[in-house]
């Protein structure tokens, strides 16, 4: 019986897998909670590309800030911003 590099269990030798990604030598339950949080990962940041995809099909208007002059765009569907990014003041128009 070893211990894992990673979780410290004590495991049969025989039993180690080498990860690549670590570089080290793991247990099975460290190899099989590595692959649940890969797909996890994967489902996670598939989402994400799907959300700035559409964030980026949103047309941002320019506004400038009539208090400080500072230049940023805001979405004309949401109102969002609605402080200046700079100076924190309420946006009145755009």
């Amino acid at each position: 019986m070893v211990p894992c590099k990673k979780c410290g269990n004590k495991v049969p030798a025989s039993s180690l897998k080498l990860d690549i990604d670590e570089k080290m030598v793991i247990c099975p339950e460290c190899v099989k909670s590595k692959k649940i949080h890969k797909e996890i990962q994967e489902e996670v940041f598939h989402k994400k590309e799907e959300n700035n995809a559409h964030e980026e099909s949103v047309k941002k208007v320019a506004h400038k800030c009539t208090s400080c002059g500072y230049k940023f765009r805001i979405n004309p569907e949401t109102k969002v911003p609605r402080n200046c990014p700079y100076c924190n003041a309420r946006v009145l128009s755009f």
